[in-house]
């Protein structure tokens, strides 16, 4: 992995923790094509966004939560959620931008939620950008079925808790769709981002372990 000053996108224009987190604040993201691929930055003309308003949990779910024995964290094992986001055959996740997010994660503003089995064995992850008063969902994995779900539901507990006021998830999916994530258009979102409130510091005390 390079050293982090020598990050370049794919117009040659170096790549900081800073640059990262002013994309985000002008509604841009980094992708790229493969792990070892140049970052590429995207600006959709709409994004999904998941408000407490129209949040909900799907049933099926609801009854995994109620038999699961899974337990949850937060910023335990950042590194391995990254890196098992990105073990997939196809992956925007570059080595760079893993990098990029670790040095982000050790300022204190991209953070990770974990679910661990009864053995204590990682089964599932997300981690996310703090963004103002918005989080922005990167990505999750899961080796369990459900895991990664339910990190979603601690992880919107725990935002909602802290006073954020959406979980971004970017681009829609079925998945997302399913916790009630809506399209907004891009200059709606602009004025969201513009007027959100930062919270106060992640207060780990707070997560909850079980759901």
């Amino acid at each position: 992995m390079r050293p982090i000053e020598r990050i370049r996108d794919e117009d040659g224009i170096p790549v900081s923790p800073a640059r990262v987190l002013r994309a985000y604040m002008e509604r841009c993201f980094p992708m790229a094509d493969h792990r070892d691929g140049k970052i590429f930055w995207v600006r959709p003309s709409e994004r999904a966004l998941i408000t407490w308003d129209t949040y909900r949990i799907p049933r099926s779910l609801q009854r995994s939560i109620r038999k699961s024995k899974l337990r949850f964290s937060t910023d335990v094992a950042f590194g391995a959620v990254i890196e098992g986001c990105a073990a997939r055959h196809e992956t925007w996740i570059s080595h760079d931008i893993e990098l990029l997010f670790r040095q982000l994660h050790s300022l204190g503003l991209a953070h990770s939620v974990e679910a661990w089995d009864e053995s204590g064995r990682l089964v599932g992850g997300m981690y996310g950008l703090a963004v103002g008063g918005i989080f922005a969902g990167e990505s999750m994995f899961h080796l369990e079925t459900g895991a990664g779900k339910m990190c979603i539901v601690a992880l919107i507990e725990h935002l909602h808790a802290l006073g954020f006021s959406a979980l971004d998830c970017q681009q829609q999916t079925p998945h997302m769709e399913m916790f009630g994530a809506h399209l907004i258009r891009d200059d709606v979102y602009s004025m969201m981002v513009a007027s959100s409130t930062p919270p106060g510091d992640w207060d780990e005390s707070s997560f909850p372990a079980q759901l």
